[in-house]
């Protein structure tokens, strides 16, 4: 299991959870209810699923390599943002969150 505590102490992160390819909640903590950390795995791995999908067609239909394999994506709001890598994801506020920093400690874990 992730170290999702570590994630917690950086800025601006209010939650983190780990989830697994089938979209189960294994791990949550921080600000964000089990029924909501629920649907964020879900969302989580139906979107991984997607954006590997995206991958290899992008790689195949242009020959272009650097997108495969995909491991992980956000997604931003005005105030809030998602980061999620593998099998781990974050929700940070926008205005606290350095997100090199996050992807960097999301990559380390």
């Amino acid at each position: 299991m992730a170290n999702l505590n570590a994630l917690l102490e950086l800025p601006g992160v209010v939650a983190a959870g780990e989830f697994s390819n089938d979209g189960q909640l294994i791990d949550l903590v921080g600000g964000m209810t089990v029924k909501a950390g629920k649907v964020a795995a879900l969302m989580a791995s139906a979107n991984m699923a997607s954006g590997k999908m995206q991958t290899a067609g992008w790689t195949s239909h242009t020959g272009k390599d650097g997108f495969e394999p995909a491991i992980g994506f956000a997604i931003s709001g005005p105030k809030k943002s998602a980061l999620i890598v593998k099998n781990v994801g974050l929700f940070a506020d926008n205005d606290k969150a350095d997100f090199d920093q996050l992807f960097k400690a999301l990559n380390e874990l």
